[in-house]
């Protein structure tokens, strides 16, 4: 042992508040430890833990933030010292190290997963290890959960308790609008699994996980309907008149349950439940959704649009309408993700329940006076939103024909939906793996030579949409365009869809979506789009690793 390693070891050795941190200021100050001093100096600051006392709470809570903070700073060096320790600690003294182990990040989790089998049958060890990853964040600890959730099959109850109590911690520590809703809904239904423990310690700790689920808002209608029935059980207050004989179970689940009380009686007639119904992939990152809302299904028309925002801290979007029942009181949408937002609600799933939807805004499609051909152009998912006016038009006597277009065969989608609204669907595929190879402008260009076009709706890119506006302005054929401009509160209060039309201030939310495509700006709305394309970057890199929604199904 160098000297300097045995002169900042004799001041960690003494158990004095003041000499101790004299220590790790030194330790600061030095940059070029070898492998050795760091170990050495690793050992002596561990040691530091083992001197805190119950009686020295309040010192031990102030200290070891700053000892688990110096051995950190030695990084991945001291990893396998520092995992050694953990497995031959006590329970106190590991929970300090197992924060220290946690601070050195990542490298630290595949060095303990990769040692988890060598230790599978020592129940102490496995204890320490699975309390030392509740230190992690959920977004770190994806691969270590088929672990935890392993070792709560064993017979060790107070493994298994930690398990359970280390699936609360990640909970907690979870951001709530990005979390793997299938995650919560399997980690759910693996701690509802245990409130018929035997082990009173195992049930406190399976309630404690599930009401965190409840307070942090994760679960869907049903599930929480489900924990709030079990833990009334658990307290004899189900109408039974049977309860948790443990009264540290009791006490959990009383704690909890004030994050279950029932919603407020309807004091509105506007008060409507937005819950996802159903949900089903169209293509790649890109789903069809049923959600109940019944007052928005009865009034919503053709071409109107509603806002969505799926928790209490997202930003508000809007989305065009694909479909609605009126009888049954639901919306059909279209969400592809291309956004942190929209990836956001593509995580969610059948059951789960967004926080608002606001609807019908906007004003309906136009319909032509004159009965004759009329043309629906949709490109990407904006084909979603021409079938209802394509069903308007041709309710209206109209021969309607549909154009869809997409980069290649598997990125259609809803055309199965148009072929039973329209008297004709033309398909364009941008590699030619579907119907035309080209756009959906080689498509309509074929129809302006052989067709009396009376009226053309788009909607989909913005380029797209100028392209089919200058097509048809040449022999003056009635042109709408359904405008996605950036949109806040859909009222037209904050200005923040305002688009220029026929020279003239005019707003998406209010006065449209749909435009006469003749009189529109579009190289004002396309600058206008691209205003916010550095935050929205920003905003999705933010997110934990993002995964395939396609894994979510």
């Amino acid at each position: 042992m160098t000297t300097r390693v045995q002169e900042i070891s004799k001041k960690l050795s003494t158990q004095t508040e003041a000499s101790i941190k004299e220590g790790l200021d030194q330790i600061k100050l030095i940059e070029d430890f070898t492998a050795e001093e760091k170990i050495a100096l690793a050992g002596a600051l561990t040691s530091v833990f083992y001197h805190f006392t119950h009686t020295e709470r309040f010192r031990a809570l102030r200290m070891s933030v700053h000892v688990e903070n110096g051995i950190a700073s030695f990084g991945e060096e001291v990893i396998p010292f520092i995992f050694n320790e953990i497995i031959e600690a006590d329970g106190e003294s590991a929970a300090y190290l197992g924060k220290s182990f946690a601070k050195i990040g990542k490298p630290g989790i595949d060095y303990l997963l990769g040692e988890w089998d060598h230790h599978r049958e020592n129940r102490g060890a496995l204890i320490n290890l699975t309390q030392t990853l509740s230190n992690y964040k959920f977004s770190e600890i994806q691969e270590a959960i088929p672990f935890v959730l392993a070792a709560n099959k064993g017979k060790n109850f107070h493994l298994t308790s930690m398990s359970l109590c280390t699936i609360g911690r990640w909970i907690e520590k979870s951001d709530s609008t990005v979390i793997d809703r299938t995650l919560v809904n399997n980690l759910f239904d693996h701690a509802f699994s245990f409130l018929s423990s035997t082990q009173p310690l195992v049930r406190r700790s399976a309630v404690r996980a599930l009401g965190k689920m409840c307070r942090k808002k994760l679960l869907c209608v049903e599930r929480e309907k489900k924990t709030k029935n079990a833990f009334l059980a658990i307290e004899g207050k189900d109408g039974q008149y049977s309860w948790d004989d443990a009264y540290i179970v009791r006490k959990e689940a009383e704690l909890y349950l004030k994050y279950m009380e029932e919603k407020p009686t309807m004091t509105s007639k506007y008060d409507q439940s937005f819950l996802i119904l159903s949900k089903r992939i169209l293509c790649a990152n890109t789903f069809h959704y049923v959600i109940e809302a019944p007052f928005i299904a009865k009034k919503i028309e053709a071409g109107q649009f509603i806002i969505i925002r799926p928790f209490e801290s997202s930003e508000r979007i809007p989305f065009s309408i694909c479909g609605w029942d009126r009888e049954k009181g639901t919306l059909d949408i279209i969400v592809s993700a291309v956004g942190k937002t929209s990836t956001e609600i593509n995580r969610m799933n059948e059951g789960d329940e967004f926080k608002d939807v606001v609807g019908p805004l906007g004003e309906r499609s136009h319909i032509p006076k004159t009965k004759g051909t009329c043309v629906v152009i949709g490109g990407g998912y904006g084909i979603g939103a021409i079938i209802p006016t394509a069903k308007d038009l041709k309710s209206a006597g109209n021969k309607v024909i549909g154009i869809v277009g997409a980069r290649n065969q598997d990125s259609l989608i809803m055309v199965k939906e148009l072929k039973a609204v329209c008297d004709e669907v033309i398909i364009t595929t941008n590699d030619g793996s579907m119907g035309i190879a080209g756009m959906v402008t080689d498509a309509l260009k074929d129809l302006l030579e052989t067709e009396r076009i009376n009226h053309v709706l788009a909607v989909g890119p913005v380029p797209m949409m100028n392209a089919v506006g200058e097509m048809t302005r040449p022999d003056k054929i009635e042109t709408f365009v359904s405008l996605n401009a950036i949109m806040v509160d859909g009222t037209g209060m904050c200005g923040a869809c305002r688009v220029t039309v026929g020279d003239e201030t005019k707003f998406a939310c209010i006065h449209g979506p749909d435009f006469d495509a003749h009189l529109v700006d579009f190289d004002n709305l396309m600058k206008r789009q691209r205003m916010f394309v550095k935050e929205e970057k920003m905003a999705f890199a933010s997110m934990d690793e993002v995964k395939s929604v396609e894994n979510e199904q």
